[in-house]
């Protein structure tokens, strides 16, 4: 009797487990609309400022509404601190930082679907891959 009841304890807890991942999710990621990674990202450093570059490709999709914007994830020692959102598709961005402690930037491309392409119900922004510099 236990070995039957453990039996459909497993059973019940594998049909909920299948039934909770939401499938929308992990299809919606091939509709067919990305962005490429930002190119030739690079860093200067004075004192208490880093100043990060970057380059915008120009092979960007007529399915995105221009200006694109910039997401900069900014981690501190290995703790998240904040995402910084850069705007009208510059190419700089100055930071401040604690020269004693070392960071990681996280830098992606961000932008907002046409309202030609976007799907109905579907979420219209869309980030492109991270690229990531480590400042020591």
């Amino acid at each position: 009797m236990v070995k039957l009841v453990h039996v459909v304890g497993v059973a019940l807890s594998a049909i909920l487990l299948v039934g909770c991942y939401d499938r929308d999710i992990i299809d919606y990621k091939e509709f067919g609309y990305s962005l490429p990674n930002v190119k030739n990202l690079a860093y200067s450093r004075q004192g208490d400022l880093v100043t990060l570059t970057w380059e915008i490709p120009e092979s960007i999709s007529a399915g995105f509404r221009r200006p694109l914007e910039v997401s900069i994830q900014k981690v501190e020692n290995g703790v998240y601190r904040e995402i910084i959102m850069v705007h009208g598709e510059s190419t700089s961005r100055d930071i401040a930082i604690d020269a004693n402690k070392t960071y990681r930037f996280v830098v992606k491309l961000a932008g907002y679907l046409t309202d030609d392409v976007r799907a109905t119900g579907k979420p219209d922004r869309v980030y492109s891959e991270g690229e990531v510099l480590e400042i020591q």
